[in-house]
């Protein structure tokens, strides 16, 4: 087994060295606040962004520190993370056939492979959600305290990464409370989770108070997801924004693909303008309520496309950049323009069938078995289910639903569909070995 699992690291390995000799770093228009950020940390010592978060300008700075402000050696170090992260998923698998195919999915997966070569929070993001499976996978069979310490420590520097999991700790509470423990095991193992994650929210929005008035773990978080209900936009009275967002809507709405775009328009608009951004942020969180309050059925609606597109759209930042123009933005613009040969170049680079499997995997696996889970009250399985379904909801109802969003689970959805094929074809020296582990 130890030659096999050499061979199989060996070949991830090769791969992920392909890709750093043959693809330049990848930067984003995102990637620019990263790296501000980061210059500002290493030259100043200190940190101030209202549109990011510290966790990945600091993991940046580190690099920039030691390196100068050079891309390469923070790629190199994100692959290898991206390594440690398969070695660690491996050995939460049990049989051989389990390590192989997800082995197979993982050197398969080009959308979290190009994420790793990009200067993009996405990827450490991901690293340190689904590393918090592991100690959740040692506490389901040690039960002992420190694994969970060690889980919630993990989720707090997640949340000081990306703000979208600050409400993840409260969501996944139910797992602990269902565990087959004492309620006061129950009780106390909930409360060492949480205390990293809370006291790095606190901590975190005391300092943004006393920079900046408000206590708030991003000041200007709204910039976030305030583009999720451009299409459905209620303003409150008296409002200041909504001159600027109506002109960037000029039919009353905009496709899928130019929310983005528009959103940022009117937010520059307003900052040229002299518009606070205090005010600007306490009336985007406002209209935020306003227009899921006033129109729910839109937004629910809305929400349900952008799940779909979470779960079924996928993309490779290796294709996109090498294939410049060739390359449509989306399978769905390419569809608008009647695009087909684009579309066909689109699935094939980007691997859709891929991911639609991995989806129908995730599915049918859920659904055999959701009885033995409900009964086991399996924690990691529990756990890791909790977080595939947070991002899945939060990414569908505050943002859009883009595969980008879904890297942040997805060697956790590459675990499960592992699982699954595992099951469905178990092999002479795996019959017995398919069940919820």
């Amino acid at each position: 087994m130890k030659n096999r699992t050499l061979a199989l690291f060996l070949l991830l390995a090769a791969e992920q060295l392909a890709f750093l000799v043959f693809f330049p770093p990848v930067i984003e228009p995102d990637s620019f606040s990263y790296m501000a950020a980061a210059a500002q940390a290493r030259d100043s010592g200190g940190f101030s962004s209202e549109v990011r978060l510290p966790g990945y300008p600091a993991f940046l700075s580190v690099f920039y520190l030691v390196f100068g402000q050079h891309q390469l050696p923070v790629i190199i170090f994100q692959h290898l993370l991206g390594l440690l992260l398969w070695f660690v998923f491996m050995r939460m698998l049990e049989t051989d056939r389990q390590k192989a195919v997800f082995s197979a999915f993982y050197f398969c997966d080009l959308l979290y492979s190009s994420y790793q070569h990009a200067i993009l929070s996405d990827f450490l993001f991901s690293f340190l959600l689904c590393m918090s499976a592991w100690p959740a996978w040692l506490y389901a069979r040690e039960r002992r305290a420190r694994w969970l310490f060690l889980c919630g420590l993990l989720v707090a520097l997640g949340m000081l990464t990306k703000p979208a999991l600050k409400l993840f700790p409260f969501f996944i509470l139910p797992v602990f409370l269902a565990a087959r423990l004492p309620l006061r095991r129950r009780l106390a193992g909930a409360a060492v989770f949480l205390a990293a994650p809370l006291l790095a929210v606190n901590l975190w929005s005391l300092k943004n108070y006393l920079d900046k008035g408000y206590y708030s773990l991003l000041p200007q978080e709204s910039r976030h997801y305030i583009g999720r209900v451009v299409n459905h936009i209620e303003f409150p009275a008296n409002s200041v924004t909504r001159e600027y967002f109506l002109a960037q809507l000029p039919e009353g709405k905009v496709s899928r693909d130019r929310k983005a775009p528009a959103v940022l328009a009117a937010l520059d608009a307003m900052d040229k303008a002299g518009l606070k951004a205090e005010v600007v942020d306490a009336e985007c969180r406002q209209i935020f309520r306003l227009s899921i309050l006033r129109r729910p059925f839109s937004y629910l609606k809305e929400s349900g496309v952008e799940l779909f597109y979470f779960f079924f759209s996928a993309h490779n930042l290796y294709a996109k950049y090498a294939l410049n123009d060739r390359l449509p933005v989306s399978a769905e613009a390419s569809l608008r323009s009647g695009d087909l040969p684009g579309l066909a170049l689109k699935i094939l680079v980007s691997l859709h069938p891929f991911y639609w499997l991995l989806f129908a995997l995730l599915a049918w696996f859920t659904a055999v078995n959701a009885r033995g889970l409900a009964a086991d009250r399996n924690f990691f399985m529990l756990y890791a289910y909790g977080l595939i379904a947070y991002i899945a909801l939060v990414s569908s109802m505050t943002n859009e639903g883009l595969a980008r969003y879904r890297c942040a689970i997805q060697p956790l959805m590459l675990y499960i569909s592992a699982l699954a094929l595992a099951r469905i074809f178990p092999g002479v020296s795996g019959k017995s070995a398919g069940g919820v582990v």
